[in-house]
């Protein structure tokens, strides 16, 4: 779902109602050096060194319970040696997004805790399934879910009046989050995702878990699988109760969806079991978030 392939009405009633912000310039360095495969960890490292509150962010998140080292990490060298590329990547890509909603704390109209706590969630049950599913790029599973719903918030931080008018009609109707969107607005927080990480040089497969994370089957790009696991751990998560995705109501883990991961009972219960000791973790996580 690249900017390209949104209806250009809806693009322009998206940029009327929302105030896109632009990336610090660290941030906008670091961001696609993170989906490029020929950029090494080391080069990564000398970048975001220039912005000391990003790699403060990125050292308080590899020695959070969430990673469960017993030394602590104190460079971020000392990370690439500790966690390997792939895990300090996953790390400083979400200390970047975090570090561009650090002031979440003044939004209103919508609980950010609780949207932090079933973002995380829905990130660890994502690396859970690919793990067991014997996915390539584990860590980034985490990422996949960690931003799954982030359009929710953008609306909710450069779009606030009219955000306020989709929480008040989900309530008064008692209906789910995503059609009071797309009753209200035109369109829902997937596709807000896609086009402001799309705008801000997220990779692709992260767009596109963001923007039919709700509507799986309808997809028809090459991150199928990608964008299923983060549909169940969505579905899961919320069925657990973990956090707050605006609304009480559970996303359909339709039969068709179950056999697209070839699921049955017993591994989902595996995949939920094994999450719940990181989902403990989340506490200090979540006071990384708030940057406390």
């Amino acid at each position: 779902m690249n900017s390209h392939l949104i209806a250009p009405h809806i693009k322009q009633k998206l940029e009327q109602i929302v105030n896109i912000p632009t990336l610090p310039q660290v941030l906008a360095k670091v961001i696609p050096m993170l989906s490029d495969p020929k950029v090494s960890a080391r080069e990564i490292a000398r970048v975001i060194s220039q912005d000391q509150s990003l790699v403060s962010r990125v050292l308080r998140i590899v020695n959070s319970a969430f990673y469960g080292f017993p030394r602590q990490i104190t460079t971020i060298d000392h990370a690439l040696v500790i966690l390997g590329f792939n895990r300090l990547k996953a790390a400083i890509f979400t200390a970047s997004v975090l570090e561009i909603f650090r002031d979440g704390k003044n939004a209103i109209g919508f609980d950010v805790q609780g949207f932090w706590e079933h973002s995380i969630g829905v990130g660890v049950v994502a690396k859970s399934l690919a793990k067991y599913l014997r996915l390539p790029n584990v860590e980034e599973h985490f990422i996949f879910g960690l931003l799954h719903d982030v359009g929710k918030l953008i609306l909710d931080y450069y779009g606030k009046e009219y955000y306020k008018k989709v929480i008040k009609l989900r309530a008064d109707k008692d209906i789910p989050l995503i059609k009071a969107e797309e009753e209200e607005l035109g369109f829902n927080h997937g596709v807000v995702g896609a086009l402001v990480l799309d705008r801000w040089n997220l990779p692709p497969d992260v767009i596109d878990v963001v923007g039919w994370h709700h509507s799986v089957l309808n997809y028809e790009g090459r991150f199928l699988q990608n964008v299923a696991v983060v549909s169940v751990a969505d579905a899961l998560t919320r069925l657990v109760g973990i956090g707050n995705g605006g609304d009480p109501y559970v996303p359909d883990l339709s039969q068709n969806l179950i056999s697209l991961l070839r699921l049955d009972l017993a591994s989902i219960d595996f995949v939920l079991s094994e999450s719940i000791d990181q989902i403990e973790s989340m506490k200090e996580f979540l006071e990384v978030i708030r940057g406390e």
